[in-house]
């Protein structure tokens, strides 16, 4: 069943309620590895073992150009974690704007008018915004 303009109107001004709310927000990810150090007697060489680590890194292009940045648990890791899934989240939030706003579009119905009328309204926009 297709939403009404009331409901896809009040799931707009949700999304852009939302999308208001100041947040730090920053492009990129995390990954966690594990690894073996090289050393033939050190309990990460046995089969079955993951290795050192946690180690943790955060990448992100920078004019292009991709930069890794080592970090070890703490809270540098934690507000990085934060920043990236803030920025996870509004890319989201915009996603879902453009879509309920291309839904809200094919639903309003097309308002008939003459040329003439056309520029009226857009004069007189055009001479409100001044």
């Amino acid at each position: 069943m297709p939403e009404s303009l009331q409901q896809l109107e009040a799931r707009r001004r949700q999304v852009l309620a939302q999308l208001s709310v100041p947040r730090d927000l920053r492009r990129g990810s995390i990954s966690e590895t594990y690894r073996r150090c090289g050393k033939s007697g050190c309990w990460c060489s046995q089969l079955g073992q993951v290795g050192h680590g946690p180690f943790y890194a955060f990448t992100t292009k920078v004019d292009g150009k991709t930069q890794t940045v080592q970090l070890r648990p703490g809270p540098e890791l934690i507000k990085l974690e934060e920043q990236v899934a803030a920025y996870r989240e509004f890319r989201q939030l915009c996603e879902e704007a453009i879509v309920v706003s291309e839904k809200l579009c094919q639903a309003r119905p097309a308002e008939r008018q003459s040329p003439e009328e056309a520029l009226k309204k857009k004069f007189l926009q055009l001479s409100r915004k001044r």
